[in-house]
């Protein structure tokens, strides 16, 4: 274990000391001695998108229910879109999401939320 401690410490120290040189050359080579050396690091990033609803049960007064709080997270570049999916015969009644009332649709799913760019939490 220590053997690769020190193996990741000093690969660590070249990799610090390789983009000090190259950072102002743009160049990702490296020369040592009569030897050229490069090294290309890329990562990616999974594109993540969920929505939850915390429910809480809290008993119907004049006509409305609350479903509790909707908490939502994607790191999409893109943008996403929530819909609450309902049985076609509460067409007509509407939602409340973030203050804003939301018709309820005949077809039984309603966009309630639309981002065109990453909204994280």
């Amino acid at each position: 274990m220590v053997r690769a401690i020190k193996s990741g410490a000093l690969v660590a120290a070249a990799l610090s000391s390789f983009a000090a040189v190259n950072a102002s050359a743009g160049d990702t080579g490296l020369d040592i001695g009569s030897s050229r050396y490069t090294l290309s690091i890329t990562g990616f990033v999974p594109v993540v998108c969920r929505a939850t609803v915390d429910a809480t049960s809290v008993p119907a007064v004049a006509g409305e229910v609350s479903l509790g709080t909707l908490n939502e997270f994607c790191n999409s570049p893109n943008g996403y879109a929530i819909y609450a999916d309902h049985s076609a015969a509460l067409a007509g009644g509407s939602i409340v999401v973030g203050g804003q009332k939301i018709q309820l649709s005949e077809t039984g799913s309603t966009r309630i939320r639309m981002s065109d760019h990453a909204d994280p939490e």
